[in-house]
């Protein structure tokens, strides 16, 4: 129990903070993210990415699908009262048949991260140990580190996850509550995990007890031609799949899903039910429609058809960027993965070139941004590992083709040599 002592004469924001804000609140953000952010120049064309562009956006599928739900007065009505924590039936009934499983193990959430962020509530101790890849999508530490885990990197191969290295660690004793991994279209780097890894890490995960976490958030984003093996099975009792209807459908509407083991159903609901309640029963009930949900017809061609769209179009972009820097910058770039998703992961292949340097011209100067590679490295503190991740899917071809040339003028400066 604590008290406070403020002296009403003297109510500063920092007394303030210093005197009522609990521990968690009064903690230095410790997640490095993506680094600091800027301040764009006017005009800028940045290469963040991240999201689908104006013109990726299903926007008269989700115009049809809200008309005809604001026409619909019981509907309507239905879409504005409390609902359940899981969410409504006939969305989690659709997502439970393109998943395999009952729709009781499945739980709407407020996008991907949010199902993240109840995941780690329910599994994670202070103190205990999580495997990561290295490198990884660096927001999760924004939610790790107000468990104070231990976090243990092993570094990426060509086939994924190095699990000889895995292996070893839990042979020698280490005893990991989960490991986070991102099978499809990696972020950064685009690596699909391959069929026989994903058994292997499932064995592996069943013999020493640990939970995989499978952050799918670019499923159905498979570049054309690109093969994608099943995602980590539902039928063992320690795996959990992540999805997110954000890279599809848009991410404003802040709406993913969680497919459960049967022994995490309870907790992770009782933990969402005293959080926030449930997702918007407006959203759920739009995207309903949308994807066609219970018994309706898929508008503009169901969730597939609108993915898949998305999916070719990415595809252009993703090889007119690669061209653009592979021409472009001196020394040459490689585009190690090809697979699909919204990201490149380009590494700049003259070592001459100090990428930081590189980012600080092309925000103040050319008007542009990218991602450095350290961020999303756990090993080799303010190491860029020669590594850029650019964007692909939020900007048609002309501003990709604008962006990618200020790029390339802020990687071939003068002032960016080492």
């Amino acid at each position: 129990m604590s008290t406070t002592a403020l002296d009403p004469a003297a109510l500063t924001p920092e007394s303030l903070s210093a005197g009522l804000l609990s521990r968690l609140g009064a903690r230095e953000d410790l997640a490095r993210g993506f680094g600091p952010a800027a301040s764009p120049l006017p005009g800028a064309v940045s290469l963040l990415g991240g999201a689908p562009s104006a013109g990726d956006l299903p926007l008269e599928a989700l115009h049809r699908a809200a008309e005809d739900l604001t026409s619909d007065p019981a509907a309507l009505v239905g879409a504005l009262q409390y609902s359940t924590p899981a969410g409504i039936a006939p969305l989690r009934e659709w997502i439970a048949r393109r998943e395999g499983v009952d729709a009781s193990r499945v739980l709407l959430t407020n996008g991907a991260f949010h199902g993240l962020s109840l995941l780690f509530d329910a599994l994670l101790d202070r103190g205990d140990r999580i495997v990561v890849e290295d490198p990884t999508y660096p927001l999760i530490f924004r939610d790790l580190q107000h468990h104070e885990v231990e976090v243990l990197p092993l570094p990426l191969t060509a086939e994924g996850l190095d699990l000889d290295a895995l292996e070893d660690r839990l042979e020698a004793g280490a005893r990991p509550k989960l490991l986070y991994t991102v099978p499809d279209f990696h972020n950064p780097t685009g690596l699909i995990t391959p069929a026989l890894q994903r058994e292997r890490l499932t064995a592996l995960a069943e013999h020493y007890g640990f939970v995989i976490v499978s952050d799918n958030a670019y499923a159905g984003l498979a570049f054309p031609g690109v093969q994608v093996p099943e995602d980590y099975p539902t039928d063992s009792e320690l795996v959990v799949r992540v999805r997110t209807f954000s890279k599809i459908l848009g991410p404003g509407l802040r709406l993913g899903y969680l497919v459960l083991p049967s022994w995490l159903v309870g907790p992770v609901t009782r933990l969402r039910a005293n959080q926030d309640q449930h997702s918007s029963v407006l959203v759920q009930s739009v995207v309903e429609r949308v994807v066609g949900a219970g018994g309706r017809e898929g508008l503009d061609g169901g969730l597939e058809a609108i993915a898949d769209r998305a999916r070719t179009r990415y595809a252009l972009r993703a090889d007119l960027l690669a061209h653009l820097l592979e021409t472009g910058v001196p020394g040459g770039v490689r585009i190690e993965q090809r697979t699909g998703g919204i990201f490149l992961w380009a590494r700049v292949l003259d070592d001459g070139i100090d990428l930081a340097a590189a980012q600080r011209l092309a925000r103040e100067r050319f008007g542009t941004d990218m991602a450095l590679g350290r961020y999303f490295f756990l090993t080799g503190d303010d190491e860029d590992h020669g590594r850029l991740r650019v964007g692909i899917s939020h900007l048609d071809e002309a501003a990709l083709t604008d962006g990618a040339e200020r790029l390339i003028a802020a990687l071939t400066a003068p002032e960016a040599r080492r």
